[in-house]
Parts: C-alpha cells; structure tokens; sequence
C-alpha cells in the first residue's frame, strides 16, 4: 500500500515533486493525486489516486463518469476534471506526425509505462 501524504516528505510530495523534476517524472499515482487535490475524510490523496489509477489503467478509452463517481470522495466535478485531463492529452498527442527511425525515438511514446 502506498504511504498517505503526511507520510511523504515535503519535498517528495507530488505537487513539489512536479515542480522541482517537471511532471515526467511523477508516477500515475501522483499525477491523479495532483488531479485530485485532497482525500477524503477516510481515505487520503494517494490511497484514492491509486484505486482511480488503476481503474483508469483497466478501462482505458471506455472511462466514463460512472467509473470514477462510483468511488467516496469523487463526484462530478472531479470524474470530469479527469476525463477532460484525459480527453485534452489525447487530442495533443499526433502519433501519426511522429518517425521512430532509431530505439531512442521510441522513449517518449513508452515513457508512461515505466511506473507499471
């Protein structure tokens, strides 16, 4: 299980974290939990990033509303503030623009698999 945020060092902590490494650097876990906010009053910021992690991993494109509702502490307004972070990364992202013409122009398109 992960550690909760009062367990992680100030420093380490996903919002201080992007700032000081840039977002690349944080897991999935940490960049929900940045989505997210705050917890709930029984389960805190990284327990519940976690869980719509791996809910988010496991329906991939068929996320709806439902999915992310169906947890304590996420209501509408956080299940769309995700599904629009997801639907804007979509549209910015143009495989078809891209050439992998050596194994190192592949790194950025698999870069986002390293934490799982």
């Amino acid at each position: 299980m992960s550690k909760s945020i009062n367990e992680i060092p100030v420093a380490d902590r996903p919002r201080e974290k992007l700032l000081r490494k840039g977002a690349v650097a944080l897991s999935g876990q940490e960049l929900m939990a940045i989505l997210l906010g705050k917890g709930t009053p029984g389960m805190d910021v990284m327990t519940l990033a976690g869980k719509l992690a791996r809910v988010v991993d496991e329906k991939g494109l068929a996320l709806r509303v439902e999915d992310l509702t169906s947890f304590a502490g996420v209501g509408d307004a956080k299940a769309t503030l995700i599904l629009a972070a997801i639907e804007f990364a979509l549209r910015r992202i143009k495989p078809e623009g891209a050439r992998i013409e050596t194994p190192a122009d592949l790194l950025p398109h698999v870069r986002h698999f390293a934490d799982r």
